[in-house]
């Protein structure tokens, strides 16, 4: 499986775990839904806290908004909206590829925040 740059620059950057793709894709493929806190934890069941950074970490990449207090939904951003896209299709056909990305560390072994 290849992935575009971007896409592969998207998951090195800002998907440390397979758990944080779980929260992207959901969020993605349901992007017609707005979202708490609660019901991502539940849906994924994850610790809140967790959940929480991870809110901020997509609302800080654009990708994810907030559209009523403490509701959240999927913002196609313009910087990684269609490298979200081309992880979705990838995760579909190869699950294993994907994670194998997830988990290569980029030069210096660190995720760059």
């Amino acid at each position: 499986m290849a992935l575009t740059r971007s896409a592969e620059q998207l998951i090195a950057r800002h998907v440390d775990s397979v758990g944080a793709l779980d929260l992207l894709l959901l969020v993605h493929d349901r992007r017609d839904r707005d979202w708490s806190a609660e019901e991502l934890c539940e849906a994924l069941r994850c610790p809140d806290r967790w959940a929480a950074e991870q809110i901020a970490r997509l609302e800080a990449l654009d990708l994810l908004g907030e559209v009523a207090p403490q509701r959240y939904r999927y913002l196609r951003g313009r910087r990684f909206g269609a490298a979200v896209d081309e992880i979705a299709r990838a995760w579909r056909r190869d699950r294993a590829a994907v994670t194998r990305q997830i988990f290569a560390r980029p030069p210096g072994g660190q995720f760059a925040r």
